[in-house]
């Protein structure tokens, strides 16, 4: 069994850090109400986990009864194929009608069914940036008209990308990276746990809390790799995925002139791994780090971080940074 499923906390209290969320959210338990939430941050640091657990608060036994999970990022990259094999989707699914036309209905679907033991049911959207301008627009007129009887929840890595609207109706929550100090505790708890004290040397596991950069699953999942396959931390290669080739593969496109080809990989990213445009330029600022050292291409990167701030259309900017990365030939 995989050890970030194994220990993964199921009650607010036993989730690291973020105590004002926390706080906060057990407020909301008590008083048995909340208004809509949006869920921000980097991958790793809790947000699912903490969801997962308030709601359990919120609806007790009857979580599945009275919560919906549209997962944005799937639906609208796989469009009708994800709707008709997912059987919570297929009985609304619509085939004369478009996959926006398909997620608005199943969408005021599920905000109308009548809530089990609460005044209230929840649609939580999962990589709610992968949502367009147009569902979200949809999704406003939504908001307003099942207020009363529906609560919304967005979880996003980018919540640049929702619209002003979507944002000003819901209740901010930031996630930050988790300290290092907390994760290298937790790593050591989890090695007491299954007998394994002892098996990673102390200066490795600090390391790697370290190394994952506030990534708690990664770093679990690092660890785990290390104990059963007895497999050495190298903490300069715990980037060295297949998201970080990826990478390597953009920018060998851009150096022989394949433009479409660095594109299509980008979405790719974006798309299929759910990196945010900023976690995708943070990527290639690594892979230039090893292949050049070019300052007008560490401007480019500072410019595109900037734009990605303040834009919601991410796959514009990271467009339009790799066609100025291609005229620097790099």
């Amino acid at each position: 069994m995989l050890w970030i499923e194994k220990y993964r906390p199921d009650e607010l209290d036993a989730i690291l850090g973020e105590e004002h969320i926390k706080r906060q959210l057990q407020y909301f338990a008590d008083s048995g109400s909340f208004p809509h939430l949006l869920l921000s941050g980097p991958r790793g640091s809790g947000k699912t986990t903490v969801l997962d657990s308030f709601l359990k608060l919120i609806y007790q036994d009857h979580v599945a009864e009275n919560v919906t999970v549209i997962p944005s990022g799937t639906l609208f990259s796989q469009g009708r194929a994800y709707l008709e094999a997912n059987p919570k989707f297929t009985p609304l699914y619509q085939k004369s009608q478009s996959v926006l036309s398909n997620f608005k209905y199943i969408v005021r679907w599920h905000a109308s069914l009548k809530p089990l033991n609460r005044e209230f049911r929840v649609i939580v959207f999962d990589c709610a940036d992968a949502l367009s301008h147009d569902a979200q627009n949809g999704l406003r007129r939504t908001m307003e008209r099942f207020s009363a009887t529906c609560r919304f929840i967005f979880v996003t890595t980018q919540p640049s990308a929702l619209i002003s609207p979507i944002r000003s109706r819901t209740l901010p929550l930031s996630f930050l990276p988790i300290e290092s100090s907390l994760i290298e505790a937790r790593l050591r708890e989890i090695l007491d746990l299954e007998g394994k004290a002892g098996a990673i040397p102390d200066d490795d596991i600090a390391l790697l809390a370290i190394a994952v950069r506030g990534d708690l699953r990664k770093a679990i999942m690092h660890l785990q790799v290390a104990v059963e396959l007895g497999n050495p931390i190298r903490p300069e290669e715990i980037d060295d995925t297949e998201i970080s080739r990826f990478g390597d593969i953009i920018l060998d496109a851009i150096r022989r002139g394949d433009l479409l080809a660095a594109v299509k990989s980008a979405e790719s990213l974006m798309i299929e791994y759910g990196l945010s445009g900023r976690e995708l330029i943070g990527t290639l600022r690594r892979s230039l780090k090893v292949c050049c050292n070019d300052p007008n291409a560490t401007l480019l990167l500072a410019e595109a971080d900037a734009m990605l701030g303040q834009s919601g259309n991410e796959y514009l900017q990271v467009n339009a940074f790799l066609a100025r990365l291609e005229e620097l030939k790099i």
